[in-house]
């Protein structure tokens, strides 16, 4: 029962509205409830012989203005309270896309993308439907409800009433049988279409590789199972929901056989009037429309609890990333890093992932990274992004403890390029521009051209406002790495990280964008005042960080060799050997699938091939 904090806190802070919409509703209903009373009265002035074509057109109007009052009230309390249900349903989707943005990254390994769009989507719609259809119905089947059975008892008799609805105390029962099992199955529903959205995104997001292996009687074949999933749980569900709603209607039926036999009875023995009888009789059988009503409002509370568990259950979730407590040091950054000792290891894991790191990058200077898969250079980049917290005392920004940063802060001075050249479907230039709400043509365009890609995008139907698709679908893959890193340039942070992200870039486009990037790592792309960028560029090529002020060789998780290229080429091991391996691939590489553009203050990379060819014939000699 915890989910309904959150609708009744919603309740709370809007409580004026919703008593005013709710009190519109309900005494629509008690105003149509006083129409059975007036037709008894009908009924024993025609048995008289009372009643005139006066009086008659008395009744008629009177019961016409219950009629409109009726429609005025409910169409202004339903109006107010769907609005504040709308209203919920903005704020809570709002509420969780923030939390999302919050989680870290071990929090969607366990989690699947359907799961997540299936809070988004299908339990929102349901909190919506308790706060706005529940509600107004709720509202409407208890006044009625509390009203015909006030007027029966009070105008009619007591004894007939208890009669009439002594089978609906019967409803409480059927509520504890049935209650907890529709729960259990709106459950099981809405994990079963979370399971059909996420194999939906996944196909999607890999219908090149589907079709490239001719496979799609297989992802066809495992869609039809999700959602037989689906329609199995729904039918479950229907099955109890349509019990409950069947039984209701059986339980103000035997009630009307109960006024029938002894409402008859007491109007023989003159107990009470034939016109009581008949407006008994109508209010029992008016009884059905609130009864349903109320059961069907049973049936969204049943499934809304079960949405709103899930949702709390997410907005619950403590993020494993967290400004710490206490003074911040809210300050702007200025580009120096140094790592310390830094060992670390993910929760749960037995190893070491990374082993006594330690460097230095200050402002203007380049660090190398590199390594075979698994030796833990992401996992350095995702700890100096904070997207995993170091241990205290290991990284430092500006001499400064970054667990002493807030994150918004240490995360807005610094630049980053995944190793997928992650894009957003929505323009080339708003891709660029992410850093900037109002993004600058003239700055993007030249970020393009540093990157080799402003030609690409010129060849665009619409260029700049090009809709790139879902994750970049629409371009290459050099072509979205590019982008990604005039995305990193655009943003001119004092740190610059670039995580593997050349490696969809030939190598002579690589060697341009590189030496482009070093000259800008002393100037701004849209100012003129000089800003020194501290620079991590992680590769599986070296040629990507030969030029770098410093190199370290990784290998478990530990710095194996360091040092500059010169250096590292010189004492002939790891790196001397993939570099030697690797080569042949920095002599001449192919050109990418652009013409590559790079702006003319910008000088071209001279990569002294003659003395690469020197070093190696030395090494080879002194070996």
């Amino acid at each position: 029962m915890s989910g309904l904090r959150i609708v009744s806190s919603y309740f709370r802070r809007n409580w004026i509205i919703y008593t005013v919409g709710v009190s519109m509703v309900a005494a629509g209903s008690l105003f149509a409830a006083q129409i059975p009373s007036i037709l008894g009265h009908v009924t024993d002035s025609l048995r008289d012989s009372t009643l005139g074509t006066k009086e008659m057109f008395a009744y008629v109007w009177l019961i016409v203005l219950i009629a409109v009052i009726r429609v005025a009230t409910g169409w202004g309390g339903r109006v107010l309270v769907h609005h504040k249900g709308r209203e919920l349903t903005y704020r809570l989707r709002k509420e969780l896309f923030a939390k999302w943005g919050t989680l870290s990254p071990s929090y969607y390994h366990r989690h699947s993308v359907g799961d997540m769009i299936s809070h988004a989507l299908s339990d929102v719609e349901v909190v919506r439907e308790l706060v706005s259809q529940g509600l107004n119905q709720g509202a409407s089947g208890m006044a009625m409800l509390l009203g015909a059975t006030y007027l029966m008892a009070v105008h009619v008799d007591w004894r007939l009433t208890l009669a009439g609805l002594g089978p609906l105390l019967f409803i409480p029962l059927l509520v504890k049988l049935l209650g907890p099992q529709i729960r259990l199955q709106s459950q099981l529903s809405q994990e079963a279409l979370g399971a059909m959205a996420q194999t939906t995104e996944e196909v999607i997001g890999g219908i090149r590789t589907v079709k490239a292996f001719g496979k799609e009687h297989v992802v066809i074949s495992r869609f039809e199972k999700r959602v037989d999933a689906i329609v199995d749980e729904k039918i479950r569900f229907v099955r109890l929901s349509a019990l409950f709603g069947a039984m209701l209607p059986l339980l103000v039926n035997l009630g009307f056989i109960f006024v029938l036999g002894y409402g008859g009875f007491l109007v023989t023995v003159k107990a009470i009037s034939l016109g009581d009888f008949v407006a008994f009789t109508l209010y029992v059988a008016m009884l059905r429309m609130p009864l349903e009503q109320l059961g069907n409002v049973i049936n969204i509370v049943q499934r809304s609890i079960a949405s709103l568990n899930r949702i709390d259950e997410l907005l619950r979730v403590v993020p494993e990333v967290l400004d710490r407590k206490g003074p911040l040091l809210d300050i702007p950054l200025q580009g120096s890093i140094s790592v310390k000792g830094l060992t670390f290891r993910y929760s749960g894991s037995d190893s070491d992932v990374l082993n006594n790191i330690s460097f230095c990058v200050k402002p203007g200077q380049t660090l190398g990274i590199i390594g075979a898969m698994g030796s833990g250079k992401s996992t350095l980049a995702n700890l100096l992004l904070r997207l995993s917290d170091p241990p205290e005392g290991t990284i430092f920004v500006d001499d400064r403890d970054i667990l002493h940063y807030p994150l918004a802060r240490l995360r807005d001075g610094i630049a980053y390029v995944p190793q997928d050249g992650f894009l957003f479907s929505s323009t080339v230039l708003e891709n660029i521009a992410l850093s900037d709400e109002y993004p600058d043509t003239q700055r993007v365009e030249r970020c393009a051209r540093i990157t080799a890609v402003h030609d690409n995008i010129l060849s665009f139907p619409e260029k700049y406002e090009t809709e790139v698709g879902e994750r970049g679908v629409r371009l290459s893959g050099g072509q979205k790495q590019r982008i990604a890193i005039a995305r990193m340039i655009y943003k001119d942070a004092p740190f610059q990280i670039m995580d593997d992200s050349l490696s969809a870039v030939d190598t002579a486009t690589e060697r341009r964008i590189l030496e482009n990037l070093r000259e800008l790592s002393k100037s701004c792309p849209g100012h003129e005042e000089v800003h020194d960028k501290a620079t991590i560029i992680i590769s599986h090529r070296l040629s990507a960080v030969r030029h770098a002020d410093e190199i370290l060789v990784l290998e478990e998780g530990c710095i194996i060799e360091r040092g500059s290229h010169a250096l590292l080429i010189s004492q002939n091991g790891i790196y001397a050997e993939q570099w030697f391996m690797q080569a042949g691939q920095f002599e001449e590489g192919e050109s990418d699938e652009s013409n590559v553009d790079v702006p003319e203050d910008i000088s071209q990379l001279d990569l002294d091939v003659e003395m690469e060819a020197l070093e190696a014939g030395r090494l080879e000699e002194a070996s």
